[in-house]
């Protein structure tokens, strides 16, 4: 059973419940919480089921459980395997120390035991929010060694079809996406690559159509289902239909925390960089006041600082945009001191209206966007920004050879 490397140290009832959470939590699915709590009820003693509620407080934001209770029960709960101590500890020191410190002991752990998919996903997203250019690959052969020691499983065929999609090989992408989906025919880790084939390759039209006949058998209740939704509003936008683009901004924008942010204020500002929405507004309003002042004092992740960004670049905040341009030289989450302050400068001087500088500084910035972290399609919208300041400064004939470029680069591969 993926997830349980060398058996577990429950009871056979507690230990079917843990399955049934392990396929909601891995598959993005909604429920994950209440599951975990059945395996409580099961076994209040399970010390991996303690710790994976403290890790959903810590990295999830699930305020339905205590961390510091869950991490101190899992510390004095029964482990008798070296996988179940292993994995205690790493949620004990992310609990303590936070993530990034914890960081080095999730990838000896899942280096040690790589049949822990819980593991195997905390070690990836730490590669891939490293800002470094080298962690795709380092990602890459992680889940070559997962796959080794658990066989094909939907979480890591969708991430490799998601990192084929990343360098261009839409075919292999699309391969993988469909063993994902004949795995598990309604799970995110199959429709997501898929969506993203679609995309890179230009076919909005059976992009989208794919989506509005996959979407309903998927789990709508699920907060993962609001970014397939930014993924067809996408596909609207390209289509040159933003009402329909705009009516789905309610669903990605709502989800609580940092997954309605990201893809609300993406799409929001990509609707008034193209005039469908007034600058400065959205079409009704979006909950993420509290999340941009929780964020104030540092971000988890280089890439949901972009996204805070954007959020403040959407509602006209030129003064915040240049507080945290000052803020952010001092966040300790990877590449965010170095990578946060010129792009928080460049969205001030785009909203502003100082386009010319804002041109300057999102070329300056341009060699390092590959850096933010998320896919390609998330890092567009940089450029697509600086796409929009070369027009409104006058220099049409550049931002018409950018988009030329970008139409030619885009690989042909058909999604069927």
């Amino acid at each position: 059973m993926s997830g349980d490397p060398g058996g577990l140290s429950t009871s056979s009832e507690a230990a079917d419940l843990w399955s049934r959470y392990l396929h909601l939590q891995l598959g993005r699915r909604s429920g994950a919480a209440q599951a975990l709590r059945e395996v409580h009820r099961a076994d209040p003693g399970f010390a991996v089921g303690r710790a994976a509620a403290g890790l959903l407080v810590v990295l999830a934001g699930e305020d339905s459980f205590d961390a510091a209770a869950e991490v101190s029960a899992a510390r004095s709960g029964l482990a008798r395997h070296d996988w179940e101590r292993s994995f205690v500890s790493a949620v004990g020191s992310t609990a303590d120390a936070g993530l990034w410190r914890a960081a080095p002991q999730w990838l000896d752990h899942h280096r040690s035991f790589p049949a822990d998919l819980i593991g195997f996903q905390v070690a990836a997203f730490v590669l891939l929010h490293s800002t470094r250019p080298e962690a795709p690959e380092q990602v890459a052969e992680r889940i070559r060694v997962s796959l080794d020691a658990v066989g094909e499983h939907p979480l890591l065929l969708g991430m490799s079809g998601m990192l084929a999609q990343e360098r261009g090989d839409l075919a292999g992408a699309h391969r993988l996406a469909s063993r994902a989906l004949e795995l598990d025919p309604s799970g995110f880790d199959g429709g997501h690559p898929m969506t993203h084939v679609f995309l890179e390759s230009g076919e909005h039209a059976a992009g989208l159509s794919w989506l509005e006949e996959w979407l309903p058998t998927a789990d709508g209740r699920a907060p993962f289902s609001g970014h397939l939704a930014w993924h067809a509003a996408l596909h609207e936008l390209a289509l040159g239909d933003p009402d329909a683009a705009l009516a789905r901004h309610r669903q990605c924008a709502t989800w609580p925390g940092a997954g309605g942010l990201v893809d609300g204020a993406s799409l929001l500002w990509r609707g008034q960089l193209w005039g469908h929405v007034p600058s400065g507004t959205a079409p009704w309003g979006v909950p993420w006041a509290d999340t941009l002042a929780a964020l104030a004092g540092g971000v988890p992740t280089t890439f949901l600082g972009v996204h805070a960004l954007l959020a403040l670049a959407a509602a006209g905040d030129v003064d915040g945009l240049r507080r945290m341009a000052v803020d952010s030289a001092g966040f300790t989450a990877p590449g965010a001191a170095e990578l946060l302050p010129p792009l928080a400068e460049a969205l001030a001087a785009f909203v502003s209206g100082d386009v010319g500088r804002a041109v300057d500084l999102l070329l300056a910035e341009e060699p390092r966007v590959a850096r933010y972290g998320g896919s390609h399609v998330q890092r567009a919208v940089v450029e697509d920004t600086l796409i929009e300041a070369l027009v409104r400064s006058g220099r049409v004939e550049e931002a018409a050879t950018r988009l030329r470029l970008r139409l030619d680069r885009r690989p042909v591969a058909p999604p069927a």
